[in-house]
């Protein structure tokens, strides 16, 4: 088992706790949730949908709970979205800078994917990515 999907299954629990206790995750719980699960200081890693950093950092994890059971409230990215931003921010200004990608979802859209597959392709050549499946505390690997 990787340190990556230990991180994504603690994320798990965490999520599903939340949930369990308020009802729903917000967008905006989601950065707090990301620093304990990783368990790194405040702002050592990148997080989609999270607070904007003009740094770049060794992770990024990007999250995408739609699911009425997760999602509470406006800010949520879907997969599509999220796949959008692991792209722009692996491609784009952290080039080269982010080696560790996590894409963690509770809905996997593969017409996304598909869209995104060279990008994804390329980007998997310069740096390691994972894609997870949420579903309540199990994750599940998304082979990409």
């Amino acid at each position: 088992m990787s340190e990556f999907r230990r991180i994504v299954e603690k994320l798990a629990i965490l999520i599903d706790e939340l949930k369990n206790n308020n009802q729903g995750i917000r967008s905006d719980d989601i950065p707090r949730i990301v620093q304990e699960a990783v368990g790194h200081g405040s702002g050592e890693i990148n997080c989609y949908p999270g607070i904007p950093s003009s740094r770049c950092y060794d992770i990024a994890l990007f999250i995408s709970l739609n699911s009425p059971s997760y999602a509470k409230g406006k800010g949520h990215l879907n997969c599509r979205q999220a796949i959008e931003k692991l792209v722009q921010h692996m491609q784009g200004n952290c080039h080269r800078r982010t080696r560790i990608a996590l894409l963690i979802t509770d809905n996997w859209d593969p017409a996304a994917f598909y869209d995104w597959e060279a990008n994804i392709r390329n980007i998997r050549a310069e740096a390691h990515v994972e894609a997870y499946l949420l579903a309540g505390r199990n994750v599940s690997e998304i082979n990409l």
